[in-house]
């Protein structure tokens, strides 16, 4: 049985989740809820939850570290 790294997962995810907005701005709130419900599942992930994490409290840079090639 062939094991699927985290990064895979993730993009697995993000590709069953609707990511880009049918409607003008921000007023696709599914497509905004599926963003922040992928980033917050990132944020832990990567270990940001941890005060000791030199990046906590910041979700900068994850989608491009886990989801875009």
């Amino acid at each position: 049985m062939k094991r699927i790294s985290i990064k895979q997962l993730t993009q697995i995810c993000a590709l069953m989740l609707e990511t880009q907005p049918s409607k003008h701005g921000a007023q696709d709130y599914d497509v905004m809820d599926n963003r922040q419900y992928i980033l917050d599942a990132l944020y832990v992930i990567d270990g940001r939850h941890k005060p000791t994490h030199a990046m906590h409290s910041l979700y900068t840079g994850l989608w491009r570290k886990y989801v875009k090639p």
